[in-house]
This record gives C-alpha cells, sequence and structure tokens, in this order.
C-alpha cells in the first residue's frame, strides 16, 4: 500500500530501463486484473480477511475489476490495527479499510471521508438503524458502514444430540460450557462477549449502551453483577480449560464421539469454522434462555461488524465503495464457495433466499430486526479500554473464587483517564 512513495532511483538510467521492463511486463499481462482490458487506475484495501473468507473476498475484488476495469490492491492481515497504525502514521493508508470494530472507526474518524454524499441514498437507506452506519462525532456525518455482519447472544448444540427443552438444565451443569479464550493477540475477546451478553439479557439495552459509550462505571453493581453471573458458570477447571483453549477449536468438541461439553456461547460466524460434517447438526437457541438471571421476554441481541471506511476519495474508492455495499453484489458474495459458510449482511435488500437451512436463514432474520440489536460493546469502546477489558477477562478466569471487584476497580481507572485524554473517543451510541 506504501507503493505510491516508493523510493526515488539514484539513476536516471536505471529508472528508464526498470520502466521499461514494466512496460513490457503490463503489456503481457494486460494491466493486473483486467484481463487484457485498459486499466481504469486502482484502489488499495486492508482488512483482516484471510483464509477461506480472503479467498472470497477476492473473488468478489476480480468481479469489481472485470466489471470496472479498475485494479485492487488487496492486503488481507489479522494484525489489522497494528498495519493500519503504521500505515496513517506514515501517510500511506490505504484508499478503503474494513474495521472488524466501531471503536477503531472513532479512533480514525478525524482522517475519514464522510459517506452520505459517497453512496447512494437508496444504498444507506438498505442499512436500517444508527448501529449499521455509524455517525462516532455525535454530528449524524457517517464515517463506515457494515459491508459484513454477524448475530452473537446465541447459544450453539448438536441438536443430533439435544432437544431445545434440554438446554436450561444443560446450562446450569457444571462443566456443560465449551469455551476456549485463545485468540493469538487478541486472547480474552470470547470472555469479554460473555460478559456483555449476560449485562445485556440481565440489565437491558439501556444500562447495555451507557456502559459501553463509557457513561456507566465499571464498578456499578449491575456490571459486578454481570461478572459473577460468568464466574458462576465455570467452575476452577472449566475456567482453566478455557484459559487453555483457542476460540476455534473450543466448539468442536460439541461434535466429539463422546463430547466433554454441550454448548458453545460464540457469534454465528464459528459454524464455518466446526467440521464440514458437522455443520449440518449445529443448531442454536438464543442466550437469554440460558443466562441466569436474565429477563426471559427480552428480544435484544448481541451483534458485531466489519465497517468499510473510506481514507482517500477517489473515483475508484467511490466506485469500489458502492460495490461492496449494493444488494446484489453481496448476494453474489455469499454465493461464491467459501470453504466454510456464508457471510451475513446487514442490507436489508440482500434476499432471504442467499443463506440455504433454518439456521441461516434463522440467522438472517434476526440481523434485520435492527431495534432489538446492540453492538459488541468492547468493539465499540476505545483501544485501551478493550485491550484492559480482554486482559481482566483472562484474568478473572485464572482465579474466578477471588472475584472481580479488584479488576473492575482497574478498569474503572482506565475507563475516567480516557474521559479525561484528548483523542480517545467513545461512540455516542451502540444500540438500535
Amino acid at each position: 500500500m506504501s507503493a505510491r512513495t516508493s523510493p526515488r532511483g539514484s539513476s536516471w538510467n536505471v529508472s528508464a530501463a526498470i520502466l521499461g521492463l514494466w512496460l513490457v511486463v503490463l503489456t503481457a499481462v494486460g494491466v493486473g486484473d483486467t484481463g487484457g482490458q485498459r486499466s481504469h487506475g486502482s484502489v488499495s484495501v486492508l482488512a483482516t480477511w484471510t483464509g477461506h473468507e480472503g479467498t472470497a473476498f477476492r473473488q468478489l475484488l476480480q468481479s469489481f475489476t472485470r466489471d470496472t476495469g479498475i485494479r485492487v490492491d488487496y492486503q488481507g492481515t489479522t494484525a489489522l490495527r497494528e498495519v493500519l497504525s503504521s500505515e496513517v502514521k506514515a501517510g500511506t493508508a490505504p484508499d478503503i479499510a474494513v474495521l472488524p470494530t466501531p471503536g477503531e472507526l472513532a479512533t480514525y474518524a478525524d482522517a475519514l471521508e464522510p459517506l452520505q454524499k459517497l453512496l447512494p441514498a437508496k444504498t444507506l437507506a438498505a442499512y436500517d438503524g444508527p448501529l449499521w452506519k455509524p455517525a462516532p462525532r455525535g454530528d449524524g456525518a457517517v464515517y463506515g458502514i457494515a459491508v459484513k455482519a454477524d448475530l452473537k447472544s446465541i447459544v450453539w448444540y448438536d441438536r443430533d444430540r439435544h432437544d431445545p427443552s434440554e438446554l436450561p438444565l444443560l446450562a446450569a451443569r457444571d462443566g456443560q460450557w465449551c469455551a476456549g479464550m485463545g485468540g493469538d493477540a487478541t486472547s480474552g475477546w470470547p470472555g469479554t462477549d460473555w460478559v456483555e451478553d449476560i449485562l445485556l439479557q440481565q440489565q437491558g439495552k439501556a444500562v447495555y449502551e451507557a456502559w459501553a459509550t463509557g457513561r456507566l462505571d465499571w464498578t456499578d453493581p449491575r456490571v459486578k453483577q454481570a461478572w459473577r453471573t460468568w464466574g458462576s458458570l465455570f467452575g476452577k477447571g472449566a475456567a482453566r480449560t478455557a484459559l487453555l483453549t483457542d476460540f476455534r477449536a473450543a466448539g468442536r468438541k460439541l461434535f466429539a464421539a463422546r463430547p466433554p461439553c454441550a454448548l458453545e456461547h460464540q457469534g454465528s460466524f464459528i459454524r464455518g469454522g466446526y467440521a464440514a460434517k458437522d455443520r449440518d447438526r449445529a443448531a442454536f437457541d438464543f442466550s437469554s434462555g440460558l443466562i441466569p438471571d436474565a429477563d426471559r421476554r427480552t428480544t435484544a441481541r448481541e451483534v458485531s461488524a466489519d465497517f468499510a471506511v473510506m481514507f482517500r476519495k477517489t473515483s475508484q474508492s467511490r466506485q469500489l465503495l458502492a460495490y461492496l455495499t449494493q444488494a446484489d453484489h453481496q448476494t453474489a458474495w455469499a454465493e461464491q464457495p467459501q470453504g466454510g459458510t456464508p457471510p451475513f449482511f446487514a442490507n436489508s435488500k440482500v434476499p432471504l433466499r442467499v443463506w440455504k437451512g433454518g439456521v441461516a436463514r434463522r440467522i438472517a432474520r434476526t440481523l434485520r430486526d435492527s431495534g432489538s440489536l446492540c453492538l459488541d460493546a468492547s468493539d465499540a469502546m476505545p483501544t485501551r479500554m478493550r485491550l484492559a477489558f480482554q486482559r481482566a477477562a483472562l484474568a478473572y478466569l485464572s482465579d474466578v473464587g477471588k472475584g472481580p471487584d479488584a479488576l473492575l476497580t482497574s478498569l474503572e481507572k482506565v475507563r475516567t483517564d480516557l474521559h479525561r485524554e484528548h483523542g480517545q473517543p467513545w461512540l455516542p451510541t451502540v444500540c438500535g
């Protein structure tokens, strides 16, 4: 992505020779991926998608190139936060980035292009509710749009082994939660998902949003109750197992010949990580029916999303952003062979027929009920708060019997420090 600032050669002759060589190469290959078409420029994109997700996204980008003649320079990395921070500081930010958390979007708001005048009004209207179109400044200006989405507040189980009526008893039994806290540089985030969802199901959207946007103390009794509820679901042995298990491996235990656990609290994306032979056996129920002291009547659900943002406004970047957010292209994206499971979208114009089977369609339908949805709280928090939350989740599981009070006091200090500092923004809203 820093090719625009490549160093100048020390010799004109050498530069001319290299230029001549590149002209020959470009003539031979038809300029990038345009298949022999005349090039209409290029656009750079940074996102987290690698593996099967990266392959499917590259196929979509190749379709864009065929349709427009615009070459796409795509970089997929699991270290997006570090890569993007470095490139922004160096002045070589990508034209478009897809951020896995809205909190990152708030961090870069000063460097981003507002999207209302860059996207068609009908496209923006298809993304119902403010949570899919974050306005981090609080002035209504939209700086990101959700190009992919996932449903949380759900619990997976093997429907060949268990009936939905059995789930409450399983949830209350020690050792029945398949959990893994490992996640490379972001270890601990599955624990933050637990605390967030428990708070949402026990206390409702208003309390959850006040906490997620930095307006509620971490030492508030309702927040403490959420932590203690989480701890009550994990005995010492289960907590140790969770600390030693990668989140990608935890749920596979559901389908073992002799499963050691029966339930997994994880987002909709995890189904793509189950073995292909087990995916049809994977069913889910909403966590509100299984979390202790939750409001059994609530329809509040936690969600996450990947937000496209624009750092550099060009004709090419405008065309690509419009392409990525249109329903017909997202439909094609979902219908490509994934090697996993199709992605989900916040775009209400993507037809439900795209998702085959009752499980996937139920997820897609729930994601359209924007009035019941709240963004993942830690994703919406400033980076320092989010990382401290992840570390605290790991520390709590390492000694559940000690209780969360000291950890919550430390987290509250981080929150108050951030409020005193300039340049550490909190999103003004996270719920629909």
